[in-house]
């Protein structure tokens, strides 16, 4: 999930944003078909499973649903991911568990974290996390020693089932965190060289009193301070940090009863923001039965007390469009701070300059593309306004992507979903 850390920002740019950011809104900017860049019997194999952000780059990772043992999954890099003119990449493939077993993708330094074939207990060959050069797409084969870490190599675990970065405890020593199925566990491995760290115990628990335990892992998200949200079950289980390798009472607390959804499902996620200062918790649901539950789903809170907050269905509009709403319920989601063209970068490069002042007059009197600054389907005054209002500045915004599949349409019902996060003017 969902996987550049999206706090890494200077301290100076972390309290412009905070101020005033008790609520925030989701401006849809872009909808992006991704059917063709994962066909059936693609190179990165046939459904979109997981999205990463390096503040201008994204990173898909694909999986298989073929009804077959071992088919080519990977990564696909989009190139100037925030504008019109994005371009996409192949970067890496490889052959991996097909079936529905699905990937995870991380963004870390420059490096790509990727979990593929996740879910496979059959072949070790075809199941494994390993690192890669984001810009080369290239494996670092002495990660771990060998290249790959293995279900094996988590406590002799059968089945790996999700990865994403673990900020550790109040945000020091970072690390990759793993979840295995069946284990009551947060494996946890050296971002740089793969070795193992000390695993966390952090068993769920319904009641939370240490009864009513289950351990049917899905997806694993951090706050800031290394505190663990995690999907077990399709609920949402809660354990506050301790220390680097613990937490409270060795345990991990249900605070929203998904109990009625069909648990056995892929693809069941969560990812948390932290805006100013308001916590969020971006997640799906997948009931397993009709009607599907085809939105993103927005709570708001902190700790183990959260409410329902938004939702968003796809359709809400882009400028003067409105897309299709999503149909599906499988869902994956990212966030990042990247640069504004909404506040007059246009050529998306950080800062608003004599070049974005050309764009926009070059482009006045036309319609779309990043020079329609505000969106509202004209390159006009307004825009040039804005653009001289800003002049000299480098403003960030903090986006929210959101990749979406469907198993029973492989490869026609593929999409990605750009959202600008912002104030709310409510």
């Amino acid at each position: 999930m969902k996987r550049r850390w999206a706090f890494c920002v200077s301290a100076a740019l972390a309290a412009v944003w905070s101020a005033g950011w008790s609520q925030i809104s989701f401006v849809h900017v872009a909808t992006v078909d991704l059917s063709p860049y994962f066909p059936n019997g693609g190179q990165q194999g046939n459904s979109v499973s997981d999205v990463a952000f390096d503040g201008s780059n994204l990173y898909l990772a694909g999986f298989s649903t073929a009804n077959s043992l071992a088919e080519p999954v990977g990564v696909i890099r989009v190139e100037n991911a925030l504008s019109p003119n994005r371009t996409f990449t192949p970067l890496i493939s490889l052959t991996q568990a097909g079936q529905s077993r699905v990937s995870y993708v991380v963004y870390r330094d420059g490096y790509l974290y990727l979990g593929t074939g996740l879910g496979a207990a059959s072949d070790a060959a075809l199941t494994g996390i390993r690192q890669y050069d984001a810009a080369t797409g290239t494996q670092i084969t002495t990660w771990n020693g060998t290249g790959v870490v293995l279900p094996s190599d988590l406590s002799n675990s059968s089945r790996a089932e999700c990865i994403e970065l673990d900020p550790g405890y109040q945000g020091g020593n970072p690390s990759l965190a793993v979840l295995a199925r069946g284990r009551g566990f947060i494996f946890r491995r050296n971002l740089v060289d793969g070795s193992a760290l000390a695993n966390i115990l952090s068993l769920p628990s319904r009641d939370c009193q240490g009864g009513a335990t289950t351990t049917g892992m899905r997806d694993i998200t951090f706050s800031p301070e290394g505190d663990a949200y995690l999907r077990v079950d399709n609920s949402v289980f809660y354990a506050p940090r301790t220390a680097d390798n613990t937490v409270d009472s060795n345990r991990a607390c249900r605070i929203l009863d998904f109990e009625s959804d069909n648990a056995f499902q892929v693809l069941i996620n969560i990812h948390y923001l932290r805006v100013g200062g308001s916590n969020y918790l971006i997640l799906n649901r997948r009931t397993g039965a009709d009607p599907r539950i085809n939105k993103v789903l927005v709570y708001t809170g902190g700790g183990a007390s959260w409410t329902p907050y938004a939702e968003l269905n796809g359709d809400e509009p882009i400028g003067s469009d409105t897309p299709a709403p999503f149909g599906t319920d499988i869902f994956n989601f990212t966030t990042g701070y990247g640069p504004d063209p909404s506040k007059g970068d246009v050529n998306l490069d950080g800062l608003v300059d004599d070049a974005d002042l050309l764009g926009v007059l070059f482009a006045f009197g036309g319609s779309g593309g990043t020079e329609d600054v505000n969106g509202d389907g004209v390159v006009d005054d307004a825009d040039l306004l804005t653009v001289l209002f800003n002049f000299g500045s480098n403003p960030q915004a903090l986006y929210l992507f959101v990749v979406s599949s469907q198993l029973t349409q492989s490869g026609t019902n593929d999409r990605l979903d750009i959202y600008r996060v912002e104030p709310s003017s409510d």
